[in-house]
């Protein structure tokens, strides 16, 4: 890193001498892309405001040339994806930049002022510092569009991922377990019987199904509370989504048959989630109707429902929600991050088995009625989120760099003397 930093420290101190500045000394073209040109200043630029972390990952063991030469087709790549995105009309608002500039500052805990401020203060000019931030978000505009959108990842990908890459999508898993074992190593028995007694312990229970059939070789074993890594993976597939007191499949093994009970399960790296069973009634605004208007008729409607039952006829003959009021306002199981806040806000904080005060979102005016909230594990969903985003993001790569690679063959560029 001091070789890197010595040689950008040089590189100034040969541009900026005689304490002369950017813009006073004798500009020149280094590269044409296509219409648009890479001036030397440009280069010193991108040089003077390479990071710490950039310095060490990409640069630290190039000599000069080499770091003229890869800070110049980084420009080049950047100019080419500009003018894609332009070509494809995509164009960041003044407002999309405002609201990132918002998001940057509330991660780092300042105001909008001081994020400005820290910026000058590290040297920085902040119209270049906003310039460059939206260009940047052009070209992430341009891969989420062109490319990221575009992958697509087939359920048959995530499990080869997982099961190649060995990954555990189901938590950190503790299970309480009974097991009953059928001994039968060259699999003699009938399917037949091995059907009836799996319907017998669904039944009557292990230990009872065992004397039933005395007169094959079956135990019964308490495996007690075991973590799922020191289960082989035959059970831990058969164990997925097995709730307390259920039990798995039949699992074939060389051994012979297994049929699992859950008596307990603890995920000790569980993500829980709140779904609300949710009905609700929408009345969409119009021209004729003012939005007091409404609010008025939605609180008469809701005087008017006494139970579930009334809703339900409620939501059928005045919900502006076809779909939903077709059956009777139904949702089905939401989540917060699912709706639009100002709808996810009333459903958290309605007590169950009431009917909301009218409240106004993006689509109109609601009320609405929380059946149920149920409790559930996310975890194995998240996990298989990442893969498939991982995997997404990873074809979207592959593809735009291909595309990078044609458009560079395809682009005009020239570059001159440094």
């Amino acid at each position: 890193m001091k070789k890197i930093l010595l040689f950008i420290l040089l590189f100034s101190i040969t541009i900026f001498s005689n304490n002369v500045t950017a813009a006073d000394y004798n500009d020149k073209i280094i590269a044409i892309v296509n219409d648009k040109v890479i001036l030397k200043s440009e280069i010193q630029n991108a040089i003077d405001y390479l990071s710490p972390e950039e310095i060490t990952k990409e640069y630290s063991t190039l000599n000069e040339n080499e770091v003229i030469d890869k800070v110049l087709e980084k420009l080049i790549e950047r100019n080419l994806l500009l003018q894609a995105a332009s070509r494809f009309g995509i164009k960041i608002s003044d407002i999309a930049l405002e609201n990132k500039i918002s998001e940057l500052a509330r991660l780092r805990k300042m105001s909008v002022n001081d994020l400005r401020n820290a910026i000058i203060s590290n040297g920085q000019d902040y119209t270049r510092y906003i310039e460059e931030l939206r260009e940047k978000m052009t070209i992430e505009t341009l891969f989420v569009t062109q490319f990221y959108s575009r992958a697509n990842v087939t359920e048959e990908e995530v499990e080869n991922f997982i099961e190649r890459e060995k990954i555990n999508q189901f938590g950190n898993m503790d299970y309480d377990l009974l097991e009953f074992v059928i001994i039968d190593e060259n699999k003699e028995l009938k399917l037949n019987v091995l059907d009836q007694i799996y319907k017998d312990i669904k039944n009557i229970g292990f230990n009872e199904t065992k004397n039933k059939f005395a007169t094959i070789n079956i135990s019964v074993n308490n495996l007690g509370v075991v973590n799922q890594s020191k289960l082989p993976d035959l059970f831990i597939k058969a164990l997925d989504n097995k709730l307390d007191d259920e039990y798995t499949d039949i699992i074939t093994s060389s051994k012979g048959y297994h049929i699992l009970k859950v008596v307990n399960t603890v995920n000790k790296s569980s993500t829980l989630i709140n779904e609300y069973k949710v009905r609700h009634i929408l009345l969409s605004p119009d021209i004729m109707t003012s939005d007091e208007e409404i609010r008025s008729k939605l609180i008469s409607i809701r005087n008017e429902i006494k139970d579930l039952d009334d809703f339900i006829l409620s939501a059928k003959k005045y919900s502006d929600d076809k779909i939903s009021g077709f059956k009777g306002g139904d949702l089905g199981y939401q989540r917060t991050n699912k709706l639009v806040s100002e709808f996810a806000s009333v459903m958290e904080k309605i007590p169950l088995k009431k009917i909301s005060d009218p409240f106004q979102t993006k689509f109109g005016w609601h009320i609405l009625y929380v059946e149920n909230v149920r409790t559930v594990d996310d975890t194995k969903t998240i996990v298989r989120n990442n893969i498939a985003n991982a995997i997404r993001i990873d074809k979207a790569t592959r593809e735009r760099d291909d595309w990078m690679a044609k458009l560079k063959d395809q682009a005009y560029i020239e570059i001159k003397e440094f």
